[in-house]
């Protein structure tokens, strides 16, 4: 590793605008990790392919197999991560949503708790 940390940030759920920065920052840290996860199961899988193979009758293709298989966890890690991307943008639209009615009182009201700033 090169000592890269990811963080979110402190969940501070007060206004609206704190859930949009929160969902925007889990969105804006998860998304590089994406396409790094992509390019290192195609890179894992390329370095694999080549190990040669202690069965002499299989001719190297249960190395090429056995390198896609191996491949497919950082793949599948990519579209799990990539998931995450789109669940933290629904979060907040769903957030939008179902608190619409809210949303409208309070630029009327400014009185609560609860901020709907955004």
């Amino acid at each position: 590793m090169n000592g890269r940390q990811l963080t979110f940030g402190e969940p501070e759920f007060f206004a609206s605008s704190h859930i949009h920065d929160y969902c925007n920052n889990v969105r804006t840290l998860m998304r590089p990790l994406v396409s790094e996860l992509h390019v290192s199961a195609e890179e894992l899988e390329a370095a694999l392919k080549h190990v040669r193979s202690v069965n002499p009758h299989a001719f190297g293709l249960d190395s090429k197999v056995r390198a896609k298989l191996v491949a497919a966890h950082l793949r599948r890690a990519s579209e799990a991560a990539e998931v995450i991307c789109a669940s933290a943008v629904r979060t907040y639209l769903s957030f939008r949503k179902h608190y619409v009615a809210e949303i409208d009182m309070t630029a009327k009201n400014r009185g609560r708790n609860f901020q709907f700033d955004k």
